[in-house]
């Protein structure tokens, strides 16, 4: 090694010498520095705030039924887009975990001016137009975490202000308002 290696490796050793480096992070006694320790005076730094992530409320219901084994059916949603109007539910169970089914044949809407039975449509497909179909069942978890089932029909006329809507094995919705 040459005499500049040395002269730049004791210059670095002698500007490193007062340094105090430390993966560890300030102990709370240690947190504040002053000007008699380091000729510097530091504060802690304090976490940034963060504002709680707010939840969307539950959605009210417009109406609920008991349905089977304990469960219950809450109604949420039911209005018209276009010539199609889709049916929102939410199914529940306080009491125990289950899993509800219907068949999607015998699901239906009437028209409450008319009387007349709707049945859920079918795409181009022919597939059901509905959530969790499997078959011709459109199934659910009912638990202390809800779960959401949904399912499509033609839209009665716009004379038609209610509708009434039937599953299997739970009470009617009647006389349900239609959003447009």
């Amino acid at each position: 090694m040459d005499i500049r290696h040395l002269t730049l490796m004791a210059a670095a050793g002698i500007g490193l010498a007062g340094c105090n480096v430390s993966d560890a992070p300030p102990s709370d006694e240690t947190a504040t520095t002053t000007a008699s320790d380091t000729g510097v005076t530091r504060e802690p730094m304090a976490a940034p705030e963060q504002a709680p992530v707010a939840r969307m409320p539950a959605q009210a219901a417009i109406q609920s039924q008991p349905g089977p084994e304990g469960s219950q059916l809450d109604l949420l949603k039911v209005a018209v887009t276009g010539d199609i109007l889709t049916v929102t539910l939410r199914c529940s169970s306080p009491e125990k975990y289950n899993s509800q089914s219907f068949n999607v044949d015998k699901i239906s809407l009437i028209d409450d001016a008319t009387s007349q039975r709707i049945g859920v449509l079918k795409d181009d497909k022919a597939d059901w137009m509905a959530s969790n179909v499997s078959g011709n069942n459109l199934s659910t978890q009912c638990g202390v975490k809800p779960g959401i089932i949904w399912a499509k029909f033609p839209a009665p006329p716009a004379t038609s202000p209610t509708v009434s809507i039937n599953l299997p094995k739970v009470a009617p919705f009647d006389g349900v308002p239609v959003t447009r």
